[in-house]
């Protein structure tokens, strides 16, 4: 939480964070005693948590004292942490809202200049995240969050050159930030991998794959990603309002060493909604393989939810259930080892099993209620309500009851 001061400008700046601390003798000069009561009310207020009450005591406290920069700048942090509690519940617009207010206030308050580059960071919006996030390394050059943040947006730019710069400015400044290392390394190990690679753009997507000798599989990998982009977002109503990235590897070695990770957690392909890129290990493939349709609208799923929600993402079983929805070839499959293992006396909750169960449990959900009321408790979403709630006011029944009816219905053999 953003620090609030208390006192006047140039005489004393008090910092307090999770307790109000003494406020001092009042100067002769100090703006009035009622402004500066408000004042202390807000930060006592904001010690307890009570942001908008808080913000309301210096919205008053600055009527009475419009040229007092302490409380200019108290109410500008304040509006900066409701922005935060916004965002964090997926609340984009109220979130934005508080953060363009505070900037009315004081234009160099770093905190709401980091909230509005994660709004854009969040909608995929690199080079507008990136604008805010240098603003704020601005005001605030000692910030490492700031330059960790403007390495993300420069790496979805396609710019690792620059994200790595930044990470490292983050890590001069913070270097015992294991996770942070992990992944400024994590990104020079696929720069390295992707060097000999080329890019193609077509009207939806920007791919990178390895170069001409893959030329033959690049065109249909271009082809199949617009069917994707038309048949998903046919289903669920809705398209991504940017380019989605998608990198292709022509070895598992190479996919495992860009990712970090062994290929055969993911399939060789999955989607990363930190850097919102879509990647996929050929695996020996050729064009016509049917492999490479279901693992790119597998994918490309996953990336249609993130926009469609805004970021404020389902639980992992939706997301892999409608992934392989779409996909086609897995589900029955799943469908099958969900009963088997029903009748076994095995049943874990979606969250244990988000594709063996998830993907039935989906299924179920689109037999029953049809895919319009996937498509607006993803909307609800979008709205900022958390995923329970969504989920019981679209379909009229909360999880847990779900759940037992789901279980049920596996012991019978649906």
């Amino acid at each position: 939480m953003p620090s609030l001061s208390l006192g006047r400008s140039g005489y004393w700046q008090i910092v307090v964070c999770a307790t109000l601390l003494w406020a001092g003798a009042l100067p002769a000069w100090a703006a009035s005693r009622d402004a500066l009561r408000l004042n202390e009310e807000g930060i006592a207020l904001t010690a307890k948590g009570q942001y908008e009450e808080a913000a309301s005591r210096f919205t008053q406290a600055l009527r009475l004292s419009p040229s007092d920069e302490v409380i200019r700048r108290n109410l500008a942090r304040v509006r900066s942490v409701l922005g935060h509690q916004y965002l964090h519940s997926g609340s984009l617009s109220q979130a934005q809202d508080q953060y363009q207010a505070a900037l009315e206030l004081v234009p160099e308050e770093s905190a709401a200049l980091l909230g509005l580059g994660d709004i854009q960071h969040r909608n995929r919006q690199p080079r507008m995240a990136a604008e805010f996030y240098r603003r704020a390394v601005a005001a605030d050059s000692t910030n490492p969050d700031a330059y960790a943040r403007l390495a993300e947006a420069y790496y979805q730019q396609g710019d690792p050159t620059a994200a790595l710069s930044a990470w490292e400015e983050a890590l001069r400044l913070r270097p015992e930030d294991a996770a942070l290392r992990g992944r400024a390394e994590a990104v020079r190990r696929e720069a390295r991998v992707q060097g000999g690679y080329r890019g193609r753009e077509s009207q939806h997507f920007t791919i990178t794959y390895e170069g001409q000798r893959r030329e033959d599989i690049g065109r249909e990998l271009l082809q199949i990603l617009e069917r994707a982009y038309n048949d998903v977002g046919y289903e669920l109503g809705a398209y991504p309002p940017y380019e989605v990235q998608v990198i292709f590897y022509s070895s598992d070695a190479d996919f495992q060493r860009a990712v970090g990770i062994p290929q055969t957690v993911f399939g060789g392909a999955y989607y990363h909604p930190l850097d919102g890129k879509i990647r996929l290990a050929l695996r020996g493939m050729s064009p016509g393989d049917p492999r490479l349709a279901s693992d790119l609208y597998h994918e490309y799923t996953h990336a249609l939810i993130y926009a469609m929600t805004r970021g404020n993402n389902p639980p992992r079983w939706v997301h892999e259930g409608l992934a392989v929805h779409m996909g086609r070839q897995e589900a029955p499959a799943y469908k099958q080892e969900a009963i088997r293992l029903a009748r076994a006396g095995v049943i874990p909750t979606l969250d244990q099993s988000p594709y063996t169960h998830g993907s039935p449990a989906i299924e179920y959900l689109i037999e029953r209620y049809g895919m319009a009321r996937i498509r607006q408790m993803l909307q609800r979403m979008s709205e900022g309500l958390p995923f329970a709630q969504a989920f019981q006011e679209t379909f009229q029944r909360d999880l847990a009851t779900f759940q037992r009816e789901f279980r049920d219905l596996l012991v019978r053999g649906y």
